[in-house]
């Protein structure tokens, strides 16, 4: 069952782009055809389904993966697929492994998926980036902003999760400061789901990148 894969989440290194689409649309089959145990308001009967990400809609949507080793995409919106460094690289006041598991956290959440399975209600939320659970990419969380603590490769990460109205927010923190400010937002018509993601630090040098993912509903 899905549900009990939350506590065994480990974030892997991603096969090639048709493997994962192709992949991830199996999730997305089970998320639509799967029924919703508790009754859900508008906004999560809107955010519930399949979501296919729009390269040309979005803004940075890799985020700072380029500065870190990773290949960003600079998507439509004009602007960079990763952040260019003057000076010494990242680093700052963190160990070699503390330095390893902040690299592996920046390209667990700023490596933007091609296709997101999302199934909410008023009490809690499942969001799948990768049905593998080998990979760790399937999350189960309570929106009630109470934070809950789960083990992943890259460290034990912390999630709080709410409803601010018609948004889904999620705040992410982990011990090597890392932070990450999460809003999903569908659009009135229910057919665009907008994720912005702000990401903030004080332990390693990294530049300000705004993400903006744009998602297609899948029909």
């Amino acid at each position: 069952m899905v549900q009990q894969r939350d506590k065994s989440r480990v974030h892997g290194t991603p096969g090639s782009v048709t493997a994962t689409v192709a992949a991830c649309a199996v999730a997305v089959a089970w998320f639509l055809s799967t029924p919703v145990a508790a009754q859900a308001p508008d906004a999560a009967a809107a955010l519930s389904g399949g979501w296919q990400l729009n390269i040309e809609a979005s803004e940075n949507p890799d985020g700072n993966v380029s500065q870190f080793g990773g290949r960003g995409r600079g998507g439509g919106g004009g602007g960079r697929g990763g952040g260019g460094m003057s000076g010494p690289p990242p680093g700052g006041d963190l160990g070699r492994e503390e330095l390893a598991r902040f690299t592996a956290q920046i390209m667990m959440f700023h490596t933007a998926p091609p296709l997101l399975g999302i199934r909410a209600t008023a009490q809690e939320v499942l969001l799948a980036t990768d049905p593998d659970p080998a990979k760790g990419m399937i999350y189960k969380h309570a929106t009630d902003n109470k934070k809950m603590t789960l083990p992943t490769a890259a460290g034990p990460i912390d999630f709080k999760v709410k409803w601010d109205k018609n948004v889904l927010h999620r705040e992410i923190n982990t011990k090597e400061s890392l932070k990450l400010v999460e809003d999903y937002t569908v659009s009135a018509d229910g057919k665009r789901l907008t994720v912005t993601i702000k990401t903030s630090n004080i332990m390693v040098r990294m530049e300000k990148i705004a993400i903006t993912r744009v998602y297609d509903k899948v029909q």
